[in-house]
């Protein structure tokens, strides 16, 4: 289902995915995700940001900087709220690894967003949970709303 969802976003917006790089794979594994996740990323590491709506879907350098030091990001990540894509206003799209005991698979991991206007810096990590809102269940439920709110 995944690889076909990622086909039609290809040919609708005109992006290639390709292959990550060693390189690219390794400074994405300094985020701790699940081999599921990477395994993602390194198949569909889009060669540049992309629009889908009013969805921007980040590559892994994009990813890397949005977790490492842009807000919210920045301060999200650090419990686990990791960043993969924003809206047009900056809020942030993230896949929730903020629960412990949990084996993560990309079938399993809701997607939560956060409005770039808080602050999360100094927030605890209940605090922060406070501010995910559920947007989706997984991956492809999320990818599949974002395609039919933009016919």
């Amino acid at each position: 289902m995944l690889k076909d969802l990622m086909t039609t976003i290809s040919h609708i917006t005109g992006v290639e995915f390709v292959q990550a790089s060693k390189e690219e794979i390794a400074k994405l594994e300094s985020l701790n995700l699940p081999e599921d996740f990477t395994n993602y990323f390194s198949q569909y590491n889009a060669t540049r940001e992309f629009d889908l709506g009013d969805l921007r879907i980040w590559s892994i350098a994009d990813v890397l900087i949005e977790n490492y030091e842009l807000v919210p990001g920045r301060d999200v990540s650090k419990h686990m709220y990791i960043v993969f894509a924003s809206n047009s206003l900056g809020d942030a799209y993230c896949f929730d690894l903020s629960k412990e005991g949990i084996k993560y698979t990309l079938d399993n991991t809701p997607i939560v967003m956060f409005d770039h206007e808080e602050d999360y810096e100094i927030m605890s990590k209940q605090q922060v949970s406070e501010y995910a809102e559920m947007i989706a269940d997984n991956l492809v439920k999320f990818l599949l709303d974002e395609l039919k709110e933009r016919d």
